[in-house]
């Protein structure tokens, strides 16, 4: 009797060889082997394939040339897969057989070596279906020899698909019990593989179509464990059902809290699925195990499953596999399933395959244990006490420190005489060096900045009632955007108003943001960004050329419209509220105000906007002040005491002279009635 997780396992394997042969169908349609129109009268009603008739006059008859042709033809548009049958293994003759190219597990192959009926050999036969309509017979002809060419099924799906199928399979009583729970649009579930990357690989494959038996648009629970991790940019004109995931790696390192009202916000719509993907062995949180209406768990990667991929994907028979995994001893903890892919390749054999296995194991396990002997002693991620926030000033530390990717981290110079400019007994060899410049960087001593001088000087005094308890964080302007011509001293204005406030200052700009691509990585950075600033709070968070990120009233990304909505609804639930971003004071840069979305000049957003001109000849006097400093007294009294000469009146320009020109035209007429004809 079939179980469940065969049964699961089949219909996975079923979907992966579907989804080939329409990918093999879409290439042969590029290169005009096929013709596709829709079914009905709308994209949903479904695909219709059928021959093209230039196929059908270009095929000899003989299948050999025939498919060469056909090899030829896809060759422009996909690689086709090695050949059109597999050496399988089969269970219960403990023989090798021959089977086409199509996924089986051990519970469903058949022997078929003495009656193989794979495509090659219906093209052999005579068509008897339709004898008056003989081109139909060769349109089947021709279907047979292009399905040899479907590619092998990949490593990274087929693997999912056993894990899955594994996960679920154990975790049901029968088959119409997971029917009743995919069918309800309100569940709460939690899937749980200890194996690395199955939570990425999970949510794509689930946004691909490969797993549901619906297209689904994948959500966030909350926004600091997406899995979100590839855009497509293709417009997506047919329908989707929405999924919210949440990851369960990351979900760990949020606060218990947060994620309880992150998880009943999602669980108000009772129209969306909510669905945990968790590749870590440990436990989950109270949150999640004792509120998910069901658990799938499986054991991860073992010598059985690992022998039904090999099986699948590359025809070793699995006693063959077992034996040799036995023999080496091969200890599978910590391999990831990208590490799989890298292995498992048509041109390995077996002892290279396990060899490979085994290296890249060990490795994952020493880079584990290294980690963990590098977490030893620290608090989280940042190194930082997660319950404390500190409201005292900053230690004053000079230079860079650790940040994530695209933010650049910058400490105040530590100053004893704010006067003066003098540096600190203290002070390193750098701060020294740096001393002459960075002791005057201060908006006190800078010119030109009109309003935002004066935003920076309440800041000031604001910040010192919040250390002391005396103002809360709501109650204060702490988001500023300044927008000017190029030059004008935005990133200075920053690196002033850190020198000023004493507090640290993270750069970051949305090209940085946008450098991965991929819509997930990008929010991952921006998110990140924002996290980095409340583990340094307060600080400041200085966002340049933040009008990249975009309006969403611009007609001119029409194509990639979802993408950057996308990245502008991140920005707006990363500036919104004063919980969200207390102890960060957020300085935005731009050179176009205009194409900012208005929504980020909101209330309780970018809400202060001030408008850094081109110095006039006051501020050009302050800004020549400020760099000279010291030397403005030996600069003023080297000016020369005689009064410059008159400057001569300008000259009339010749083309002004009607003299001129009168004689200028006449000369120019006499030449022309010398020309020769």
């Amino acid at each position: 009797m079939e179980t469940p997780t065969d049964r699961i396992t089949r219909h996975l394997l079923a979907r992966l060889r579907r989804r080939a042969v329409l990918d093999l169908y879409a290439a042969a349609a590029n290169v005009g082997l096929l013709e596709e129109y829709p079914a009905g009268e709308d994209e949903d009603s479904g695909t219709v394939w059928t021959v093209a008739d230039s196929t059908l006059h270009l095929m000899t008859g003989d299948k050999d040339k025939d498919r060469k042709l056909i090899a030829r033809r896809l060759g422009t548009s996909m690689t086709s897969s090695s050949g059109t049958t597999l050496n399988m293994f089969d269970y219960e003759t403990d023989q090798d057989a021959e089977l086409e190219v199509r996924p089986r597990t051990k519970s469903r192959v058949k022997h078929i070596a003495a009656s193989a009926s794979n495509d090659e050999d219906q093209a052999d036969r005579p068509a008897t279906l339709m004898p008056k309509q003989p081109s139909m017979a060769k349109e089947t002809d021709i279907l047979a020899l292009l399905r040899q060419h479907v590619p092998a099924p990949s490593v990274a799906h087929v693997a999912m698909a056993l894990l899955v199928a594994r996960a679920v399979g154990s975790s049901i009583p029968d088959i119409e019990t997971l029917r009743e729970l995919v069918a309800r649009a309100d569940i709460f579930a939690l899937i749980k593989a200890p194996v690395k990357r199955f939570e990425r690989r999970f949510a794509k494959m689930l946004e691909d179509g490969l797993l549901l038996p619906y297209r689904v648009k994948v959500g966030d629970v909350y926004h600091g464990a997406s899995l979100r991790e590839q855009y497509h940019g293709e417009p997506r004109t047919k329908p989707r059902r929405a999924v919210k995931l949440l990851s369960g790696n990351r979900a760990r390192h949020i606060e218990h809290t947060a994620l309880s009202q992150h998880l009943a916000d999602a669980l108000l719509d009772r129209s969306t699925p909510v669905i945990v993907v968790d590749e870590t062995s440990v436990t989950p949180s109270p949150s999640l195990a004792l509120t998910v209406d069901v658990v799938f768990e499986c054991q991860g990667l073992d010598h059985a499953l690992l022998a039904e991929l090999l099986h699948i994907t590359l025809g070793i028979a699995p006693t063959r596999s077992l034996k040799g995994m036995e023999v080496l001893g091969l200890d599978l903890e910590g391999l990831s399933i990208d590490d799989l892919t890298l292995a498992i390749r048509p041109s390995h054999d077996l002892e290279a395959i396990l060899a490979t296995l085994a290296a890249l194991g060990e490795r994952a396990r020493s880079c584990d244990e290294d980690d963990s002997k590098d977490s030893d002693g620290r608090r989280g991620r940042t190194g930082r006490d997660p319950k404390s926030k500190s409201r005292a000033g900053t230690s004053g530390e000079t230079g860079k420190s650790a940040a994530p990717d695209g933010v650049e981290i910058i400490q105040p110079l530590k100053l004893t005489a704010e006067n003066t400019g003098a540096v600190g007994e203290e002070a390193s060899p750098e701060e020294i060096a740096v001393g002459s410049y960075v002791q005057h960087l201060r908006i006190e001593s800078m010119s030109g900045y009109g309003e935002a001088r004066q935003w920076a000087l309440d800041l000031r005094g604001d910040l010192e009632l919040w250390r002391e308890e005396g103002l809360r964080w709501s109650e204060m302007s702490t988001k500023l955007l300044l927008s000017g011509p190029p030059g004008t001293g935005k990133t200075t204005y920053a690196h002033a108003l850190c020198n000023m406030l004493q507090v640290p200052l993270l750069v970051t700009s949305v090209a940085a943001w946008l450098e991965p691509g991929y819509l997930g990585d990008v929010l991952k950075r921006m998110s990140h960004a924002f996290e980095a600033a409340r583990a340094h709070a307060p600080s400041i968070l200085f966002i340049d050329e933040i009008d990249n990120i975009g309006s969403r009233g611009s007609s001119r990304r029409e194509q990639y419209d979802d993408y950057w909505r996308s990245l502008i609804n991140r920005m707006l639930e990363l500036l919104d509220g004063a919980s969200k971003t207390e102890g960060v004071i957020v300085v935005g840069a731009t050179n176009l105000p205009d194409r900012i979305d208005a929504a980020l000049l909101r209330s309780g957003r970018l809400e202060t906007h001030v408008v850094v001109p081109m110095p006039d000849t006051d501020a050009l006097s302050g800004i020549l002040a400020h760099h000279l400093a010291d030397d403005l007294p030996g600069v003023l009294s080297s000016a020369p005491t005689t009064p410059f000469p008159k400057p001569l009146p300008p000259q009339k320009a010749k083309g002004h002279d009607p003299q001129l020109r009168k004689t200028a035209e006449r000369r120019k007429a006499e030449h022309g009635k010398e020309a020769p004809q």
